[in-house]
Order: C-alpha cells, then sequence, then structure tokens
C-alpha cells in the first residue's frame, strides 16, 4: 500500500445515477485503506483534483465513465509527476476500462482491482493542448459521439444502443457534412501525406470506441504507437452497408478503408469540424496528434 492517501473519486451522474451499488463497495473499501473519498459535482472537478493529487504523488481512483477517465487523466498528465490510477468502470461503454484494460465488468471485482491490481504502463495521446486515453478521431464518428450526448438527454439511452441510434440518425441526416481533410503522419520512418474526402480518422491506443465499435482491432495500448484507421468517403448506401462490419472489426480488406501506425499525424480540415476524445467532443481545423508512450501507470 503506497504511503500516500489515495484519492477516491465517484461520478454521481455515471449510469444516469444508477451508482448506489458502486458508492456503497468503493466507500468500504476506501475506508479500509483510509484513502480519502470523494463524489465530484461539477465538469472538471475530476481534472483538476487529479492534478493536485498529482503533484502529491497521491495515488488516484475514478468510479465513472469514459467521460470521467477522461478528466482524470487530463488532470494527471498536465503535471510531470506520475501516480498510480485505478477504474472501476461504472459508466455505459467503458471502452477504455473494458475493451482495452480489460478491467472487470463485475463491480466488486472492479474495485479490487482498481485498489490492488498490478500496475502496468500505458500510453496516451494528445491533440493540441487536451490528452486522451483510447481515442480521437474526426469526421463521422465525431458528429455521431455529439449526437450521442444529445440523445443520451432526451432518451435515456446508454451504451451500443445510444452509439447505434446516433450512427444511424448522423448517416441519414448528416452525412453530407463528412469532411476534406489533409493529413500526415510517420509511418516505420516514412512521411505520408495526402488529402481527400473522409468518412472519418480515428486514431486510438486501444481497439474500440463508440461503445465497442472495433475501429482498430489490433490496437496495443502498450506498444508506443497510435493505430489509425480511415475511411474514404463513399455513397451513403455503400457506407450504410459498412457500418456493421466496421462495428465487428471485420473491414481490414474493405477498398475504402486504409489502416496505418504512427507516433504523430497532423490533420488539417477545410472548415472547422468535430474532433471526439474518449467520447468527449469540440471543434476545430486543425489537429496536431502526438503518442505520449507509458505516460499513465494504471492498475489492472
Amino acid at each position: 500500500m503506497e504511503s500516500a492517501q489515495p484519492l477516491v473519486m465517484l461520478n454521481p451522474a455515471a449510469r444516469h445515477g444508477k451508482v448506489d451499488l458502486y458508492r456503497t463497495l468503493v466507500r468500504s473499501r476506501a475506508e479500509q485503506e483510509k484513502a480519502e473519498y470523494i463524489e465530484t459535482s461539477a465538469p472538471g472537478e475530476a481534472r483538476e483534483r487529479a492534478r493536485q493529487a498529482a503533484m502529491q504523488k497521491r495515488p488516484v481512483i475514478i468510479v465513472g465513465g469514459d467521460g470521467s477517465v477522461n478528466e482524470v487523466v487530463n488532470g494527471l498528465l498536465s503535471v510531470s509527476q506520475r501516480v498510480p490510477l485505478g477504474i472501476v468502470p461504472a459508466g455505459s461503454g467503458c471502452d477504455f476500462a473494458w475493451n482495452t484494460l480489460h478491467l472487470p465488468r463485475d463491480p466488486q471485482a472492479a474495485v479490487e482491482r482498481a485498489f490492488s491490481g498490478r500496475l502496468i504502463d500505458v500510453d496516451a495521446g494528445r491533440v493540441n493542448e487536451h490528452y486522451f486515453a483510447n481515442s480521437f478521431s474526426v469526421g463521422l464518428d465525431a458528429d455521431i459521439a455529439v449526437a450521442a450526448g444529445s440523445l443520451k438527454k432526451y432518451l435515456r439511452l446508454a451504451g451500443m444502443p445510444l452509439y447505434y441510434t446516433s450512427t444511424l440518425r448522423q448517416l441519414l441526416f448528416g452525412y453530407h457534412r463528412c469532411p476534406w481533410l489533409k493529413f500526415s503522419l510517420d509511418d516505420n520512418g516514412e512521411r505520408r501525406e495526402q488529402e481527400q474526402r473522409f468518412i472519418l480518422m480515428a486514431v486510438t491506443t486501444g481497439p474500440t470506441y463508440g461503445a465497442g465499435f472495433r475501429i482498430n482491432p489490433q490496437a496495443d495500448h502498450t506498444d508506443g504507437r497510435f493505430d489509425i484507421c480511415t475511411i474514404r468517403y463513399t455513397p451513403l448506401l455503400r457506407a450504410l452497408r459498412l457500418l456493421p462490419i466496421v462495428q465487428k472489426g471485420e473491414h481490414s480488406d474493405l477498398p475504402e478503408v486504409t489502416f496505418y501506425r504512427a507516433r504523430t499525424v497532423q490533420i488539417e480540415s477545410r472548415e472547422p469540424v468535430h474532433m471526439q476524445m474518449d467520447g468527449e467532443t469540440m471543434s476545430a481545423s486543425s489537429f496536431n496528434v502526438t503518442i505520449l508512450p507509458k505516460a499513465l501507470w494504471v492498475r489492472v
């Protein structure tokens, strides 16, 4: 057990507020470990508290979904001090926790791993001035993440049903906004550059995003390189047929799809476009994406 007092944070809004079991389990374990337990109450709080904890060399445990993890990662990586990170996945998608780190879905087992699992080095990414643990993307999939945020409020959907509904909505009503992108990257020491219209460009450390879409099935979160998937623009009916193939991760032989591996990626758009990082969204027209090898120290 670390000498510094761990900080345990729970997002009470996770799982539409259905976190009573997680609260009971985590508070009990926090008392046993003499850890500080808090519940976040505003956006950005987890980021700031994680930053302060890292400066004090305190381990951090977060209970929540991908958005909560993204906040904590941004707090931890904003300082130079690396500290242990424990994750109790309590969201609806949890791509980083479940599909990249293979953490247990059972709450009791997940709490045990977060407090006493073995520590491993895990890569992260930086986009402009922001950080991500699992995925960054531009194009239709970022538009889907924006739509998912709206649908979540009104339809109370979660997980794969939420993202599948959002995907169909954007394909049918927002497909005409697929962007023209110019990108360059380092691929095995070679510089590659091209410009064309894309459905999406996804840069990930892990294999899935969007609650289980296997966009980069071969991605390894410990190898110091991004896996990148581009899908070139194609007519809408063809795109609708591609959706279930991409979801299952069986798109490697499709003519519209190209995979790359790289440490840096520069992307320019003709006009501002949505981007998503671990499901969190914003807009820009220029993106400088850099791998941060072994940036995180995570319990699994």
